[in-house]
Parts: structure tokens; C-alpha cells; sequence
């Protein structure tokens, strides 16, 4: 009786085991595709965190750049506007040179 309950047990090991094993094997792959996935993950990670470093220099690049823009554009306008202030005098004294001339001349 001893020898029949164990090559029953052996028996419905050996079922138990064709069962369990391909699970096993699957579990395996499983783990072994998730450390890839985990793996490329973290690069992927890494990656998006050093875009973002560069996105926040450009930003601040880009930023300093349009303040210097309008700096520029404020002293252009600025020039213009003492442009046409001198042309307007030199327009405005145009007229006293004859009066001028006339008075040196005398």
C-alpha cells in the first residue's frame, strides 16, 4: 500500500508539474520582459529629464534674448524720436541762415 500512495503521489506530482511548469517558464519570460521594460523605462526617464533641463535653458535663453530685443527696440525708437527732434531743428534754423548770411554780409 505504501509503494501504490507513492506512485500515486509520484503520479499526480508528475501531473501537478506538466501543469506548473509551462506557468514557471512563462513567469520567467515575464519577469524577464518587465526588467527589460523597466530598463528602457528608466533610459527613456533619464532622457526626458535631460530634454527638459535643455527646454528650461533654451526658455531662459529665448527669454533673455526678447528682453534684449526690446531693450534694443526701445533705444532704436529712442534714437528716431532725437532724429527727428534734430532734423526739425536743423529745418527750423534753415530759414535763420539766410538771415544770418545777410547779417554777416552787413
Amino acid at each position: 500500500s505504501g509503494l501504490c500512495a507513492w506512485v500515486i503521489n509520484i503520479v499526480k506530482f508528475y501531473e501537478v508539474y506538466c501543469d506548473v511548469e509551462p506557468k514557471r517558464k512563462a513567469l520567467a519570460q515575464a519577469n524577464a520582459d518587465l526588467a527589460t521594460a523597466t530598463e528602457k523605462l528608466s533610459v527613456i526617464k533619464r532622457k526626458v529629464v535631460s530634454l527638459e533641463e535643455q527646454l528650461a535653458k533654451l526658455t531662459a535663453d529665448f527669454e533673455q534674448a526678447s528682453a534684449e530685443k526690446q531693450r534694443c527696440q526701445q533705444e532704436a525708437d529712442a534714437t528716431n524720436r532725437t532724429i527727428q527732434l534734430a532734423n526739425r531743428l536743423v529745418g527750423g534754423l534753415a530759414s535763420e541762415n539766410v538771415r544770418w548770411a545777410e547779417a554777416v554780409a552787413k
